[in-house]
């Protein structure tokens, strides 16, 4: 299953205003392929940040929990409001769509 995570943050925690965020992120950044491997996600694309205080990525994994697990030794919960949306590739959507009964 694919996860898309949107990650929002305040300015006040960004790390390129906050200096313990700063911090944090350049000590763990480079360990991220690492503690996906180890928590069995697969980063699919991504992470993408923009000046909205945003980051976007698309994982996969084939638990819930790991996803979970991936946030949490990652610490990105610790300065990120995150929302996990599970997706699908667009080719199973479709197919979702045309085993679907119309509502109109």
């Amino acid at each position: 299953m694919h996860y898309v995570l949107l990650c929002a943050h305040s300015a006040e925690v960004c790390p390129r205003s906050n200096h313990k965020t700063r911090d944090l992120m350049l000590k763990l950044f480079p360990e991220m392929p690492n503690i996906a491997d180890r928590t069995g996600v697969n980063v699919v694309a991504g992470p993408y940040v923009n000046q909205e205080h945003t980051m976007v990525a698309v994982v996969d994994s084939d638990r819930a929990e790991n996803v979970d697990r991936f946030l949490v030794e990652s610490r990105i919960g610790q300065w990120n409001t995150v929302r996990i949306l599970p997706s699908l590739p667009a080719e199973e959507g479709m197919k979702d769509v045309e085993d679907a009964t119309p509502l109109f």
